[in-house]
């Protein structure tokens, strides 16, 4: 009786290990979708008087050639409060605490799983008129990674 049930019991571990190594074989067969339709086709992007291509985002209606969106660091640094220009001219790859010397302690703040370091957190602390974004890490050292508006 021992033999016959040991012997049943490596059986199924056998079938088992099988049938998890052929993946099953219920996967449905790859079907043409009629509704599919052609993707649309890619049209080149405006080109200004040079041959240049235009970033039309931030461009003026009337003129796409006289605003097509591109500033220079320089000019960028300059449309920002003093606190932002700050923490990006000097504070950015810095310890949060530097932050916090620097400009004080942000008005909130909140954090979520890191989609950019394992087993860390992503932080934005919230500033008047910007926020500051942050990683920290988790030996519980917190560093500043950029600001936007």
């Amino acid at each position: 009786m021992k033999k016959s049930v040991f012997g049943i019991l490596a059986l199924v571990m056998a079938l088992t290990v099988l049938c998890s190594a052929c993946g099953g074989g219920d996967k449905p067969e790859p079907t043409e979708n009629p509704e599919a339709t052609e993707l649309p086709s890619v049209t080149a992007p405006p080109l200004d008087e040079n041959g240049n291509p235009i970033n039309i985002i931030g461009a003026d209606a009337n003129n796409p050639a006289a605003g097509n969106g591109i500033v220079d660091r320089e000019s960028w640094l300059a449309s920002l409060s003093e606190e932002q220009r700050l923490v990006e001219e000097t504070l950015i790859g810095k310890s949060v605490e530097e932050l916090y010397k620097a400009i004080g302690k942000p008005l909130r703040s909140s954090y979520g799983v890191s989609c950019l370091v394992a087993n860390a957190e992503d932080g934005i602390l919230y500033y008047d008129g910007f926020m500051v974004t942050t990683v920290r890490y988790p030996n519980g050292s917190e560093i500043i990674f950029g600001t936007d508006n």
